[in-house]
Parts: C-alpha cells; sequence; structure tokens
C-alpha cells in the first residue's frame, strides 16, 4: 500500500477551468511506486451533502498536504479563503500565475499577489501561459516537493536538559525486553564510550536509548542532555544542543573556527554527563558534533545509517518470546498461551513497531489476534496505527518505510523495489544484477548503501535480507504497478544452471530458486521449472538434501516433463531416479521402487545401458530391504552390463549394492570384500562419491565383524572425503557410523559429540528415517537427546 497525500486546486472555478481539469488528471500520475497523490478538483469532488460550500473546501483542505493556487485576472474571495487558511495550517503552499492579458487583472488581484511574492513568505509564484506550461512546471515542482516532504526529517530546535528521568523523551511506560542490549550499552556508556544503536526503522532504538537515559538519571550518574537530531545540519544540531544550557549566543557568535571549542566549553561546565543523540540522519553534521563533545563524556547515538562510531549495537528483531509479550502489553492480555498471536508476531517480522501498533488495533477493536491476522493477510506492512494512538511520522510501517527511501538515491531505491519482484526476501548480489539486468558491482554499491541506511542485512557470506515488512512493502508496490515476475523467474534460471555444481551457491538462493520454480509452474513455464529443478537435483540434492518445497516441484516437475512428450524422456528418466532416492531416504520403499522402475524402464527405452547398470542396482536395494527373493538376480543383471561396458565406476557400483546385499544376508565377510575391491576401485578412478560410500560400507561391514578399532579407521576416512567435498550428508552418515564405532569402543564421550552431530545434519537435510534411526540408538544406549 502506497502513501495517499491529498492535493487541493484553489482557482477561480470557470476562468481556470480547464487547467482544473488537467492539473486533476495530471497529478495521479506523478506520485511513482511510493506515493499516490490524489487532486481535489470542487466541480469533481465535492460531495453532495448538507453543509455550506465554505465548509465543504475547507474539509477538504484541511486533509490535503499541499495547496496548489491558480489565479489569472479575476479576484475571488473563497480562493483567497483557501489560501488564507492553507497558511494557517501549515499547508505546504504552491501558486501559479497565468501571465496572459495581464493587463485586465483585478487590482485586488495585483495586491494580493504582490503580497504573497515578499521575501518574508518565501512564496515564489511560478508563470504560466498554456495548459501544457503549467503541467510542465507543476510535474517539476510537485517531483521536488515529494522528495522534500518525504524525506525531510526536521530535528528539535533545542535539546532537552534531563534531570529527572520522568523527563526523557520517547520514555515508554515499560521496556518489554532487550535486556541483554540495555546491558551491553551500559556498560559501553558507563566506560565512557561512544555507541551507536543501529536497526531498520522502529525496532525500538529511540525507546531503548530513552531507557537507557532514564536509568542514567535515576541511577545518580548525573545530567542527560537528549537532542532529536533528525537531518539537521552541524551548526543547527550545536545550537539545538546549546539552547537548553544557556549557551545559544555563545556558539552563535563564536568564530566558525571557534563553535566546536565553544560547544565544548558550554558541555564541560554545565555538569552534563550523558549526551544522546536521538535519530541521527546526516552522518558528517554527526562527526563535526562529535568533536564538540569533551571526551569524558560518553554519547549514545541512535540511527538507522550505519556510522562508524567506537561501539555499534545492532538493535533488530525481537526473539519470540519478547514479540509475544510486547503485543501482550499493548493489546492489555496475556498472549504467552494464544497461538493466533504468535503467529501474528512472527507475520510482523517480531518488528517493534508493527507490534505496538497492532497491540493498540486489538484493544481499541477488541478483537482476537486471528482476526487481525486476516485483516491484514498478504500485507501486514500496511497496518496502521488507530487515530487516536497516531503520532506524526509513525502512523504506519508504510510511512516510515516512504520516509527512508526518499531519502535513498534513484539507484538504491530501485535495488530495494526489486525485492519485490522476488520470492524471498534476501538476494545475493549476482541474482539481483540478473533480475535488474544491471552490473553486478553496481547493484552490490547499492546493497551495501542499503545495509548503511538499516534497509539490509549483510548475510554471514553471499547475500543482503530485507525485514519480512519491507518485502512484504516491495512486494504490494510490484503488484500494484504490474510489474512482471518473468525475468526474476529467468533470473533465477540463469543463476541455478550457473551454479549447479555449486551447493553453497544454490543454497544462498534456495528461497528465491524454489519460489521461481513455483511461479514457473503456476504461469505453465514447463521449460523453467524443468531446468531449475534438475539444476537442483544434482550436488545440491545430494550435499544438502530435500524439503517438502522441493519434493513437490520435483513432482511437478516429472509431470511436466511427461507432458512436453518424448523428446523429454531423458529428463524424466533423471528426474525419476532423483524422486526415487527421495523416497528411499524417507523410508517409502514401495513409492521408491515404482520411481526406480520408471527410470528403468525409460533408460532401456532410450538405450541408456549404463543407466540399467544403476538403476537395476538401486531396484535390487529396494528388494533387498523388502525381504524379495530376486535380488541376486538383480545384481547380476548390472554387473554383467557393467563388465561388457568395462566400465570402472558401473562396477565399483554394483560392488556397493552387492556388498550392501551381503550386509542384509548378515554375511559381513562377502560385504568386507565387496566394499574393499570397490574402495580401492574408486580410489584408483579418483571418485570421491563411490570411494566415500565404499569406506562407510567397508566400516559397517568391519564393525559387524567385531573389528571395531578398524571400523573406526575407515569412517574417519569417509569423514574426511565428506569434509572436503562440504558434503554436510555424507558427514552425516560418517558421524552415526563413528558413534557406534567409538560406543563399541567405550568412548562414550566421543560417541555422544558423533551422534548429536549426525542427528542435526540428518534433521536439516530433511532424512526423518534416518534421524529417527539414529534418536532409536541413542535411546537404547542412554545417551541424552536435545
Amino acid at each position: 500500500m502506497t502513501t495517499e497525500l491529498h492535493v487541493f486546486i484553489s482557482s477561480r472555478m470557470q476562468e481556470l477551468a480547464p487547467e482544473r481539469q488537467a492539473l486533476g488528471a495530471l497529478l495521479p500520475t506523478l506520485g511513482g511506486d511510493l506515493v499516490t497523490l490524489r487532486a481535489w478538483v470542487f466541480e469533481d469532488d465535492a460531495p453532495a451533502a448538507d453543509k455550506p460550500i465554505r465548509a465543504v473546501y475547507l474539509d477538504a483542505l484541511k486533509a490535503s498536504a499541499l495547496y496548489i493556487g491558480l489565479f489569472w485576472n479575476e479576484y475571488g474571495e473563497w480562493t483567497v479563503d483557501e489560501f488564507q487558511h492553507a497558511t494557517q495550517w501549515a499547508i505546504d503552499r504552491h501558486i501559479y500565475v497565468k501571465d496572459v492579458r495581464a493587463d485586465q487583472r483585478d487590482p485586488r488581484l495585483k495586491a494580493f499577489l504582490e503580497a504573497q511574492s515578499d521575501v518574508i513568505t518565501g512564496i515564489t509564484p511560478k508563470w504560466f501561459r498554456s495548459v501544457e506550461d503549467l503541467c510542465a512546471q507543476v510535474r517539476q515542482s510537485v517531483a521536488v516537493w515529494l522528495q522534500d516532504r518525504l524525506a525531510r526529517r526536521p530535528g528539535a530546535t533545542s535539546a532537552v536538559l534531563v534531570e529527572s528521568s520522568d523527563d526523557v523523551p520517547h520514555l515508554p511506560g515499560r521496556l518489554v525486553g532487550r535486556q541483554d542490549t540495555l546491558r551491553r550499552a551500559r556498560a559501553l556508556l558507563d566506560d565512557g564510550g561512544r555507541v551507536l544503536l543501529q536497526g531498520f526503522s522502529g525496532m525500538g532504538k529511540s525507546a531503548l536509548a530513552a531507557t537507557i537515559a532514564a536509568d542514567w538519571v535515576d541511577d545518580g550518574k548525573g545530567a542527560v542532555l537528549w537532542l532529536h537530531t533528525g537531518g539537521e545540519k552541524a551548526e543547527a544540531t550545536l545550537q539545538a544542543l546549546a539552547r537548553p544550557l544557556d549557551g545559544y549566543q555563545a556558539v552563535v557568535n563564536a568564530a566558525e573556527a571557534d563553535k566546536l571549542k565553544a560547544m565544548r566549553r558550554l558541555l564541560d561546565e554545565s555538569g552534563v554527563s550523558l549526551v544522546v543523540l536521538d535519530d541521527v540522519w546526516d552522518g558528517p553534521a554527526l562527526h563535526q558534533v562529535l568533536k564538540a563533545v569533551p571526551r569524558r563524556v560518553p554519547v549514545l547515538v541512535t540511527s538507522q545509517h550505519r556510522y562508524a562510531l567506537d561501539q555499534i549495537i545492532e538493535v533488530g528483531k525481537l526473539p519470540p518470546a519478547e514479540a509475544l509479550a510486547l503485543l501482550g502489553y499493548y493489546a492489555g492480555e496475556d498472549y504467552a498461551q494464544d497461538e493466533g498471536a504468535a503467529e501474528l508476531a512472527r507475520q510482523l517480522g517480531y518488528h517493534a513497531f508493527a507490534l505496538e501498533v497492532a497491540g493498540k488495533t486489538l484493544k481499541v477493536d477488541h478483537i482476537a489476534a486471528r482476526e487481525l491476522l486476516r485483516r491484514i493477510a498478504a500485507t501486514p506492512h500496511a497496518l496502521a496505527m488507530p487515530g487516536d494512538f497516531a503520532e506524526e511520522g509513525r502512523t504506519s510501517i508504510t510511512e516510515l518505510l516512504n520516509a527512508s527511501l526518499f531519502a535513498l538515491d534513484e539507484g538504491a531505491r530501485a535495488v530495494f523495489l526489486s525485492f519485490g519482484v522476488l520470492f524471498a526476501p534476501s538476494a545475493t548480489p549476482e541474482l539481483m544484477a540478473r533480475c535488474m539486468q544491471r552490473e553486478e558491482a553496481a547493484v552490490a554499491e547499492a546493497l551495501t548503501t542499503l545495509q548503511r541506511r538499516g534497509l539490509a542485512e549483510r548475510g554471514q557470506e553471499f547475500g543482503y535480507r530485507v525485514h519480512d515488512l519491507a518485502f512484504s512493502y516491495a512486494a504490494t508496490i510490484a503488484a500494484q504497478g504490474g510489474r512482471d515476475r518473468s525475468p526474476a523467474v529467468a533470473a533465477c534460471r540463469a543463476y541455478t544452471l550457473a551454479h549447479q555444481a555449486d551447493p553453497e551457491a544454490l543454497e544462498a538462493e534456495l528461497g528465491n530458486l524454489l519460489g521461481a520454480a513455483d511461479c514457473a509452474r503456476e504461469h505453465g513455464d514447463r521449460a523453467a521449472l524443468i531446468e531449475i529443478v534438475s539444476a537442483l537435483a544434482g550436488p545440491y540434492l545430494s550435499a544438502r538434501g530435500h524439503t517438502p518445497a522441493f519434493l513437490r516441484l520435483l513432482d511437478s516437475a516429472i509431470a511436466a516433463a511427461e507432458a512436453m512428450g518424448a523428446e523429454h524422456d531423458q529428463t524424466r528418466h533423471y528426474l525419476l531416479g532423483k524422486r526415487g532416492n527421495t523416497f528411499y531416504d524417507r523410508g517409502d520403499l514401495p513409492n521408491a521402487l515404482r520411481c526406480y522402475q520408471g527410470a528403468l524402464d525409460l533408460a532401456r527405452s532410450l538405450g541408456l545401458r549404463d543407466r540399467q547398470a544403476l538403476l537395476l542396482c538401486a531396484l535390487g536395494k529396494v528388494r533387498a530391504d523388502q525381504g524379495a527373493d530376486d535380488v541376486a538376480s538383480t545384481f547380476d543383471q548390472a554387473e554383467q552390463i557393467a563388465r561388457e561396458l568395462d566400465d570402472g565406476y558401473l562396477r565399483a557400483f554394483v560392488l556397493e549394492h552387492q556388498g550392501y546385499h551381503a550386509q542384509a544376508q548378515r554375511d559381513y565377510a562377502t560385504a568386507r570384500r565387496c566394499f574393499a575391491e570397490e574402495a580401492a576401485l574408486a580410489e584408483q578412478m579418483g571418485d570421491g562419491e563411490a570411494h566415500f560410500f565404499a569406506l562407510l560400507n567397508l566400516g559397517s561391514a568391519e564393525h559387524e565383524l567385531g573389528e571395531f578399532a578398524a571400523a573406526l579407521a575407515h569412517h574417519q576416512r569417509a569423514l574426511e572425503i565428506a569434509q572436503q567435498q562440504d558434503n554436510r550428508i555424507w558427514q552425516a552418515h560418517a558421524r552415526q557410523s563413528m558413534g557406534e564405532d567409538y560406543h563399541r569402543l567405550g568412548d562414550r564421550s566421543q560417541a555422544g559429540r558423533c551422534f548429536a552431530e549426525a542427528l542435526a545434519l540428518f534433521r536439516e537435510g530433511g532424512m526423518h528415517a534416518k534421524s529417527h534411526e539414529v534418536e532409536a540408538y541413542m535411546q537404547a544406549a542412554d545417551y541424552p537427546l536435545e
């Protein structure tokens, strides 16, 4: 939802009718992505009402953000009345005068215009000669006005000298949560530090600073000098700080080079023991002001921007329990056991101001949390403060975000809004550059700007993330603007194909890649769906496992490949094999068998003999688990194909499955022989995957034969390969086996550590059957489960 601003069009109706109509049509087109401008023209917008005309137009004027006065030759009392009330109500005013036949202008209008054009009022009339000329000037002036209005961050004209905690601005009745942050900031200030509380707008930085200041005074530390700084320049900020110290004239009258010394002397003599600069928006001004504060006086700064102070404390999302407590505090309810309230807090991104708005809405409207959830649905950022509680500049998340975005340059703003066409609230510079079709270096620079302005967070390695509410805001603007998501799907498709062998790069964008695949499915883009899923089903699936969302898309991709006909049979065969693996990992043997058989049938029809051998082994493994009597013959078929093709990889793969079958038959000596032969063959070929599983299975056979030390040695070698390959699923398998070895060797400490690490990795990869297997072993052997 964009911010809506009303513009009042004032003029003699008949004299300037074409101009009034032209502006009525023009203004709604000027707001851009972030603002909707609504023109109010009396003849079009005045409602049918049992009210005097003057009351009607004054009501409309009072609700307006901008007054546009159009004048020509006629003098109108109501037009002048409208201007005077706009002045009285401090509404921004623009005046345009038609410069045609000016010799016919009413003397009263001449006098009025001359009175409004002096240097005191500061209003400069713009002159126009045609409707086109007027529209061009209004277009330019409104753009400047919007930039100034939404980016304007006025500071207070005077600081507050706080000698009683009751006088601290923005002091909440009670600070809910943030106790660790409170203690950390206080410790740094006690040590004389200069501390920045930095974070996304509305996170509660000012409330936190106010609580610190109040505690400071109550603890007898001395007076606090508090200033709402805004975007004021250094000179105005110094003057505001000096006023409550009776030093305004001293600072104003000081030579330019001596102003900082004058301020420093004032602070030295005042007894101020802490300076708080709240809501800082001008970095150069902050740098200068800090020079005016004596070194012994600690300084606390709050800002969205990331300035280079001695200590930076990030004020981010509240922990879920604290968020729920804050929601309940403002609603006057206990939501500790309310699932609807917990979901509401989650939907609001655990954002302090949003929780305040929600809590007050719940109280005023006397509704349950689930009802409010239904109201905000897909646009949680649009939640607005109930009228009686609204403060200027803090009526909604939308208003806070608009102010932040209008302070950005065009490039950074465009990057922020491009999150709205993505599928997750995060992106790497590369994916964003692909989506926007811009240079990656320029996009990376814009993302850094967003981070420094508190609008995005930098991930540990790859990407940037915006707050959930900011993502909702950007997505709404994109939807309202009718932005096509096909470029985002294409960008995700290209990114996936470029990184299909790099699990870490795919992991960094998984939310976007899965979202793009789902969007492709929904809009019938089968090719994009199949390519994205096929790429994710490669090394990424082996290394990171699968999620329910991925499995649904994998099924959709298989169906899409079938629908696209025989030319996609090879892709369908590949995906069916991968789906069989996921069913097997989840312990669903009937469906694993169905998929493997379907893939084998396709391999035969396509003449893919190597794939036939692999799938026969997979089928044999499932049949062995099912206790079938055709397992040996299935493996024999696979072995015959491998020998005919003289393929070392296939021979190793068949040996693995023959060893697996021998294990199932409790013939551990045969299993050890098969796995040892496979391990040697895999090492000779340099096949890391085959070598890993051969060592893993060789160790397991030795374990069953009671050779625990030998088993552990082979399992440790397998773990080394898994770590070299950065494959977390392999690491989980190796650590599970090592845990069992250590247990039988009597080293319970090492065993417990291995089991815990294996369990965490299996859970992360969605491998439920393996997770349950580890849990059962740990419980049976009396190891603690977290």
